[in-house]
């Protein structure tokens, strides 16, 4: 079986497959969760529910990578990843940024995201891609 499809996460990955953001919020206190879980560590309930999300954030942290390491072959150098928050619920994703501009991100800048697949091996695994917000 696909590990991406069983576990926690499982509603996580099956949303990106199909092109959407799904994340999960504790049914009874409704406190986002990240990492996915199967009991809130507010409140104990074992409820969870799984809400659809737009794909804006803002950049939390972002970094460079200049070289390759295993499996990223696939991978046009360099190449930025960034952490980012998505709004409105604070939960942090990483993701690929794709954006032609020569600047760095902005800690705090907008960004809005897609999703597309990266090869990693021989697997090709849903992926967020983020860009500058126009």
């Amino acid at each position: 079986m696909n590990h991406r499809l069983d576990g926690a996460d499982a509603p996580y990955w099956q949303g990106l497959e199909t092109g959407r953001l799904q994340l999960p919020r504790c049914a009874s206190c409704r406190r986002w969760l990240w990492p996915a879980g199967h009991r809130c560590s507010t409140c104990g309930s074992i409820g969870m529910v799984w809400e659809e999300r737009p794909l804006r954030a803002t950049v939390y942290s972002w970094t460079r990578t200049w070289h390759r390491f295993a499996l990223t072959e696939a991978l046009d150098l360099p190449y930025v990843s960034i952490v980012a928050e998505i709004e409105d619920c604070g939960i942090r994703l990483m993701g690929r940024m794709d954006d032609a501009s020569p600047d760095d991100p902005a800690i705090g800048e907008a960004v809005v995201g897609r999703i597309d697949r990266t090869r990693v091996g021989d697997d090709a695994i849903p992926t967020i891609i983020w860009s500058r917000a126009a």
